[in-house]
């Protein structure tokens, strides 16, 4: 009995152990055999997990990442997660570019266990244990895996035969206090695993050179390693009788992962480094022939950054530590306990700062492994202030790329990033610091996580003083290492260690906005530009423009404005320019003041636009050239809605302008006493009035915008519609479908005066020409010519047919009623183009309009009820510029054009837009609304 009762109260006891509120953690030792086919860029392998539940509850399953099967197809949550950043690299990969994971037949403690699928993603299995897993016991999970590597799209696969291994193997989910965190594969966001050992031998053909996480086993390999490192200073050896293949073998323990990378070209660098306490370890660095030069002093960087981490959070606990040379074609890099991948383009600056960054993590994420799924912020962030203090003390800033030119200097910060952060704050488009990773805009990723967060840290710094700073770090460090620190810890431990609350600094994770109150600024006179001391200073800037079109031929001027980065709520620009050719003082200005109400981004802009040019000429009898000016005021309010969801590539906005036009006028009279003709230039004036609905989506696949406008004027409303939505093609280029339907309402009689009067404003069914932009909002070269090139530019509006007809005063097509245009562009194939031969590309497209109009179906209609054109068309410049060349159309056109084009019909036929008012900033950010 008494024995009985000792063992019911060990029992009690140890239950009680497991059931404290005390910090636990599970733990997962791996030993892997792989096998690496380069002739299908395959893996084979057999995994063997000892699975120790240190948790207080029992388990009966156990989710299980399978992250390869993130590129098994288009349905996954990462080809979902690109698509919305803008990329379709993947989403239209061909089959061979993709990869799985299969061949998976689990056991635990040797019985045969059954999966079931994640009902989300296809990359998480339910592994169901046979038997439940009790507090303080371990099982052992074993199972074959097969996997084809796919094209490097992300992190890890091959480039060719050079092979990144990353996130490879099925690897369980961390199961905490919160629960389990199984979660899809994603480009952003990142990663949350179980420490544990590592054991892993790899079999790959002999001439490879490899680089992995953790410890190297076998002596000749380490032997060749080193003479590969002297090889980079003296001739190579050469060795003889070298096997068809080899098995490395790489140990480490407490490590959350592992990565290796193989390529046969890979120059070795490698020295050794003894850390503060006395330890030495061993620096490699594995870098491609072709980027030798750059990476010349890459050892002495890695050791600069191992030691200015040990010495301000804490010593290095590893014994080796290495960076690779990215094959694959990005910037930036990506971290594994010990070792890093990474990529730097040309310059050495630049190298060193991604070396110190992606070393970095050895710390935050390596060894204090946070979720940074959930917070990524503990990762990125914090590593991003050990950054910019190690810019601070060991960088040239000569070689900073933003400063180091003498102009640029005075004009750029040494981190533009603060500028686009402070911008995206004043906007309303940030979000808080602390949230998951995968909610963040792609912009906001970027901002918010590295550079908000350095500036998070640094606000820490400056409360608690340099000193205690450090001091909080370091116990931090000590405390948490190999573990799995939230949040709460590290304030738990900020406090602790400097006797104080922070709870109101902790706060500003959860909240938008700065972190501290903007200062009031001074005005400030710059040359060009400036956004040196955006925090201080508001800027005016004063910097030489040019201009010109046919009539006033070359102007130049200044440029008067307050454009900086962050935006001013009262934002001004005028550009005086002296016509050359008319002398003439011509020019453009506009200002604006912009609102953001509510928290989610939405912007009301009230402003004001002006402008005044030459739009035509007269020459009279005596040979004088007389100009013809317009000016324009344009007052303009446009609501801005907020998105709901901060990845919303959508844009939705009411609008309203009202245009006064001021025009000089061409006005005829006889003097029948004196028999001469009189001309004067009459000034006149005229408004319309704009309504505009609009929506735009410039996501990468399938975008679409689409208008309702409505206009009144003196004698009349028109009505329309005009929606473009773009079809991607697989193998690049797409189809754009462009609609356009439109209808035009008289308000007085339909009297021919009337009909006269408002004839500029009729529909179009070729693109209207410069007379006919009868709101001056496009660019024309020469807005009235009839003869020579400048005659021939037309405008994206109405019909926007790309074959002519304005050689003659009633241009075919046009109407006072009723039109609607179906305009198909599509990119040619390269598989069919026969111009991808030529060295120079050339971006041709196919173009067909087919339209009908009210007159068309009349009875006495000689034009047919639908209408059509089709050619070639050469988009330059982004489609800013695109040139259109008519080869086949309707009868009434071609009998037009056998009337009244004598000599090559087929060059004067050729029309071109010039689309500047395209160019929009949205464009470049989508998830901004600008």
């Amino acid at each position: 009995m008494k024995k009985l009762l000792l063992f019911t109260a060990i029992i009690l006891y140890s239950a009680a152990s497991f059931c404290q509120s005390g910090y636990w953690q599970q733990r997962t030792d791996y030993h892997i055999t792989v096998s690496l086919n380069d002739a299908d860029n395959s893996l084979t392998g057999y995994e063997a997990i000892d699975y120790y539940n240190n948790s207080p509850d029992t388990l009966h399953f156990i989710w299980i990442h399978i992250w390869p099967n993130a590129y098994k197809n288009d349905r996954t949550a990462f080809s979902d997660q690109l698509l919305e950043n803008g990329r379709t690299d993947f989403y239209f990969s061909e089959e061979n570019k993709r990869g799985y994971i299969n061949r998976l037949s689990f056991k635990a403690d040797n019985e045969n266990a059954v999966t079931e699928d994640h009902p989300q993603h296809q990359d998480i299995v339910k592994l169901l244990l046979p038997h439940p897993l009790a507090p303080g016991k371990k099982v052992k999970i074993e199972t074959p895996f097969h996997e084809k590597l796919p094209y490097d799209f992300s992190r890890g696969g091959h480039i060719l035969q050079s092979y990144q291994i990353t996130q490879w193997y099925p690897k369980p989910a961390v199961y905490d206090k919160t629960g389990w965190h199984e979660m899809p594969y994603l480009d952003q966001g990142e990663f949350y695993s179980e420490f544990g050992s590592f054991d892993v031998e790899i079999t790959l053909p002999a001439n490879y050179i490899v680089a992995a996480t953790g410890n190297l086993q076998n002596e000749s390999e380490k032997k060749m390693l080193k003479q590969k490192a002297l090889d980079s200073l003296w001739p190579p050896m050469k060795f003889k009788n070298v096997p068809s293949n080899k098995t490395l073998r790489y140990t480490q323990n407490n490590v959350h992962d592992f990565a290796w990378f193989a390529d046969k070209t890979f120059v070795v660098k490698s020295d050794t480094l003894q850390l503060p306490s006395g330890k030495t370890i061993d620096v490699f660095a594995f870098v491609l022939p072709k980027h030798e030069a750059v990476w010349k002093n890459s050892i002495a960087d890695i050791k600069k950054a191992v030691l200015s981490k040990s010495r301000w959070v804490g010593e290095y606990p590893y014994d080796i530590v290495s960076v690779v040379d990215n094959a694959a074609p990005v910037s930036g890099g990506m971290e594994y306990p010990t070792i890093t991948l990474l990529s730097a383009g040309g310059s050495e600056a630049g190298l060193e700062s991604v070396i110190n960054h992606e070393v970095g993590h050895n710390w935050f994420y390596g060894i204090l492994g946070t979720n940074e799924r959930l917070h990524g912020w503990m990762d990125e962030g914090i590593n991003t202030y050990y950054d910019k203090r190690y810019a601070a003390e060991y960088l040239d800033p000569t070689k900073n790329p933003f400063t180091h030119n003498a102009f640029l200097s005075k004009r750029i910060p040494a981190d533009p990033g603060v500028n686009i952060l402070q911008t995206v704050i004043k906007i309303k488009k940030d979000q808080p610091i602390d949230i998951s990773s995968e909610k963040f805009s792609m912009l906001n990723y970027g901002l918010i996580v590295y550079e908000k967060t350095g500036e998070w840290m640094q606000k820490l710094q400056a409360a608690l003083g340099k000193e205690m700073f450090d001091q909080v770090m370091q116990a931090y460090f000590k405390k948490w290492k190999f573990k799995h620190p939230a949040p709460e810890d590290l304030k738990a431990v900020a406090e602790e260690v400097s006797g104080r609350s922070l709870t109101d600094i902790f706060k500003d994770l959860n909240q938008k906005g700065p972190l501290e109150k903007p200062a009031k600024k001074q005005l400030k006179f710059a040359s060009f530009f400036n956004l040196k001391e955006t925090n201080k200073y508001s800027y005016i800037s004063v910097a030489p423009a040019i201009g010109g079109n046919f009539y006033d031929k070359l102007m130049i001027g200044v440029a008067i404005h307050n454009y900086n980065l962050p935006p001013s709520d009262l934002q001004f620009i005028a550009v005086p320019l002296y016509a050359t050719g008319t002398s003439k003082f011509n020019g453009i200005g506009r200002v604006e003041y912009n609102w953001h109400p509510g928290s989610k981004g939405a912007r009301l802009t009230l402003s004001a636009s002006g402008e005044k040019f030459t739009g035509d000429s007269y020459t009279d009898s005596t040979g004088q050239k007389n100009p013809l000016q317009f000016s324009k005021i344009v007052p303009s309010l446009k609501y801005v809605f907020a998105n709901k969801y901060p990845r919303s590539h959508t844009m939705k906005y009411i609008q309203w302008k009202t245009f006064i036009i001021n025009e000089d006028g061409l006005f005829f009279t006889r003097d029948t006493v004196n028999n001469i003709d009189i001309i004067t230039y009459p000034a006149m004036q005229r408004y319309l009035n704009q309504l505009s609905l609009g929506i735009e989506n410039n996501r990468a696949l399938y975008p679409y915008n689409a208008v309702l406008q409505g206009e009144q004027g003196d004698g009349f409303v028109r009505l329309n519609f005009t929606g473009n939505y773009y079809f991607n093609y697989a193998k690049g280029g797409g189809l754009n479908v462009r609609l356009f339907a439109g209808k035009f309402i008289y308000t007085n009689d339909n009297s021919f005066i009337n009909q006269y009067s408002t004839d500029r404003y009729h529909l179009n069914m070729t693109g209207p020409n410069g007379y006919e932009d009868y709101t001056y909002s496009n660019y024309f070269t020469g807005r009235n010519e009839f003869r020579g090139a400048s005659s021939q530019q037309i405008m994206n509006r109405d019909g926007f047919f790309k074959v002519r007809s304005d050689l003659l005063s009633s241009k075919i097509g046009k109407t006072d009623d009723w039109l609607s245009a179906v305009n198909l562009t599509t990119s040619i194939p390269k598989s069919i183009n026969p111009l991808e031969l030529l060295p120079v590309k050339i971006p041709v497209k196919l173009f067909v309009d087919i339209g009908t109009y009210a007159e068309a179906w009349k009875k006495t209609s000689t034009t047919g009820r639908f209408l059509f054109d089709g050619g070639v068309q050469v988009s330059l410049f982004k489609n800013l510029v695109n040139v259109y060349a008519p080869f086949v159309y309707s009868k009434v056109y071609r009998d037009y054009f056998k009337s009244t084009i004598t000599g090559s019909r087929f060059v004067k036929n050729i029309s071109f837009s010039l689309d500047i008012q395209q160019l929009k900033f949205r464009s470049f950010f989508p998830q901004l609304s600008l």
